[in-house]
């Protein structure tokens, strides 16, 4: 049996694990603006992907979780697109390696 799709499979695996593992590792990118009356944290990179906040001017109010789709799926495609580029490149070169 041949294995010639095997590099296109690897590379959509690697494409949509490696997207999903990056997009969800760059969580840990954390900026808290400076907001007089509140606190805010964004997390995600490049795209904020998920937003916590919490405010009140006499007293500190509970938090408010937002999760922003749009920004997930953008960060997504570009780690994954990201991933899948570096796996071709890598069979892309094997192949003509003698």
């Amino acid at each position: 049996m041949r294995f010639y799709r095997l590099p296109s499979v690897l590379m959509v695996f690697a494409g949509v694990c490696g997207g999903l593992f990056l997009t969800v590792l760059s969580g840990l990118y954390v900026v808290k603006p400076l907001v007089m009356d509140a606190e805010i944290v964004y997390f995600g990179f490049p795209f904020a992907w998920f937003e916590a906040g919490r405010g009140g001017l006499l007293f500190i109010g509970p938090w408010i979780y937002h999760f922003v789709w749009q920004n997930f799926i953008a960060d997504f495609m570009i780690y994954g697109l990201l991933i899948s580029g570096v796996v071709y490149l890598y069979f892309a070169r094997m192949r003509h390696v003698p």
